[in-house]
């Protein structure tokens, strides 16, 4: 049996995977190994997490959407620091700086940006924040108050790098298709285990849970996953194709028996893992050429 990349992925997996107070907090997962089987992340159930507020959900759509815009406008321009977010992760300083720089000097490409005063080097790259807010139950018409309340810091920061991700993917590898033959082919995973080895260190236990996970099920369903990135975000295809990749790769959730995702941060997860997996398939460092 062939290596393959595990994580479990129970119920609601990528719910808060861009909020600060839980994508870049926890401690670290175990990591066990067996003869031919990588499983990382913790092998015991968890406690169900609460699914996202219908505002929160709201809020990861419209930073996705965005997210796509800015990177549809880029086209071939700094495609020296497009490189290093793309090639990069959201967490490593020089990702940061490089998604913030391009922010800045394509403000024009950038939807609904928003610069308090006084801002940081890196402040747009490190997360962007904005707030997602959630109300439910009575609310009084005089007072506003409401029997629910929450709200939540989201980042932009992973959303527009991930929708990078996704462009130039679209760009540069319009007609390759990622088979079985590639992602179960020894000395491609060794080169995508390898890559991950150095990007990996930046990942927060959630986020590293997620990404194996979402890697796994390219690895088992890796055409379904490359005809996902093609079809229309929102859309019923793509609805379709997430469906099969979830019901098709069981093993990579634990063989769950629900398994909810919010759609755009799935998308976008599944775009990085496409992406990298493609880079070893095709043996090169980078899709983007070289200025």
């Amino acid at each position: 049996m062939l290596p393959l990349l595990r994580s479990l992925f129970f119920a609601t997996a990528l719910v808060g995977a861009a909020t600060t107070a839980s994508a870049q907090d926890g401690q670290d997962g175990s990591l066990s190994s067996g003869n031919d089987i990588v499983v990382t992340g913790k092998l015991q159930e968890e406690a169900p997490r609460r699914p996202l507020q219908p505002e929160t959900a709201r809020t990861s759509k419209a930073f996705a959407s965005d997210g796509g815009i800015f990177a549809r406008c880029l086209n071939d321009s700094s495609l020296d620091l497009q490189r290093t977010v793309v090639e990069g992760h959201v967490r490593d300083k020089k990702t940061q700086y490089a998604l913030d720089r391009l922010i800045r000097s394509h403000r024009g490409c950038y939807p609904r940006m928003h610069r308090p005063n006084r801002t940081s080097i890196g402040y747009f790259g490190i997360c962007n924040p904005e707030m997602a807010g959630a109300t439910a139950g009575y609310t009084d018409a005089i007072s506003g108050k409401a029997d629910f309340q929450s709200e939540a810091v989201v980042c932009r920061a992973p959303y527009d790098r991930l929708a990078l991700v996704e462009e130039v993917y679209r760009i540069y590898a319009p007609h390759f298709m990622l088979t079985p033959a590639d992602t179960l082919n020894r000395d491609v995973i060794a080169r995508f285990r390898a890559r991950e080895a150095v990007r990996g260190k930046y990942r927060s236990p959630m986020d590293r849970r997620f990404y194996d996970t979402v890697s796994c099920m390219v690895q088992l369903a890796p055409e379904e996953s490359v005809r996902l990135l093609r079809a229309p975000s929102s859309s019923a295809k793509e609805t379709q194709l997430r469906e099969a990749i979830i019901a098709k790769t069981a093993y990579c959730t634990g063989n769950a028996e629900n398994v909810s995702v919010d759609p755009p941060q799935f998308r976008g997860y599944l775009a990085d893992a496409v992406y990298h997996w493609t880079l070893a398939a095709k043996n090169i460092e980078t899709l983007i050429p070289r200025t």
